[in-house]
């Protein structure tokens, strides 16, 4: 299968790339003022985006730390990886095994420069695979060189299911999850309709009909764990979910847009 960039995707500075957009929104610097401008109208209708984004990258940094402390996890496969910020998958995986080896897909060149420069502990390894989502035989074929997939994985689908109608996106999770062995994990997010999600979500086609991120409803969400179980609390905010011991939601947790959920094969 060609590595050739999925139509819709914009790599030009003039033009508004979702990658940086959710970047510039998470608090990054690796976005340009197309980016910003455009996220800054949509925030300007929907300033509640700004905490679902940061709050998209701190699931993402739970989620690893979780996995690989309670689950024994060491692998990790990230699906439509994103401009990395904070840590990153590899960095809290890594943190808290050295060991943990991590493959991160995409095939956004905005996103492949920032990925391809990252540094893998000497213990672990990391790799950029140039793939598209759907290509689940290839991406699992190139990703078998760094990963055993014949031992438990956490693969995780963050923030990148917009991309896809929501039928063919839990179809392509499913084709995934049917390949891993038992014991693995699937850690899914993603921004559920809201009224006011899509009010924003309208500047967004209006700026970038073909690469448009789209919104889902929860029942779409949770439809992606086909096969698995869902781990407490279930389907729901972001905020309340895989918390360490002792932690509770803030005040007005249930109010964030991005919902998602940790599952395991049983």
């Amino acid at each position: 299968m060609s590595d050739s960039v999925r139509p819709g995707i914009n790599v030009v500075p003039t033009v508004p790339n979702s990658a940086r957009i959710w970047n510039y929104a998470q608090g990054g610097r690796d976005n340009y003022q197309v980016d910003r401008d455009l996220a800054d109208v949509m925030t300007g209708s929907f300033p509640e985006i700004r905490t679902a984004a940061v709050e998209s990258r701190a699931f993402q940094e739970r989620v690893s730390a979780h996995v690989v402390r309670e689950g024994g996890i060491r692998q990790f496969l990230d699906l439509g990886a994103g401009i990395p910020t904070g840590g990153g998958t590899h960095g809290v995986a890594q943190e808290a095994a050295p060991e943990s080896r991590v493959v991160y897909v995409d095939n956004d060149p905005v996103v492949l420069d920032h990925v391809g420069s990252l540094r893998s502990s000497p213990e672990g390894r990391i790799r950029c695979l140039r793939r598209d989502f759907r290509d689940v035989d290839a991406v699992l074929e190139d990703a078998s060189e760094t990963l055993d997939l014949d031992k438990p994985v956490a693969l995780l689908v963050l923030s990148t299911l917009g991309h896809f109608p929501p039928g063919e996106a839990a179809e392509l999770v499913e084709r995934y999850t049917g390949r891993l062995v038992p014991g693995s994990y699937l850690a899914v997010c993603d921004t559920i309709e809201t009224p006011g999600v899509l009010r924003m979500q309208e500047h967004y086609v209006q700026a970038d009909p073909e690469g448009a991120y789209l919104a889902r409803t929860p029942d779409q969400i949770a439809d992606c764990a086909r096969g698995l179980t869902l781990l407490p609390p279930g389907l729901g905010p972001l905020p309340e979910l895989v918390l360490p011991t002792g932690v509770t939601a803030p005040e007005g947790a249930d109010a964030c847009v991005q919902w998602g959920f940790l599952a395991v094969k049983p």
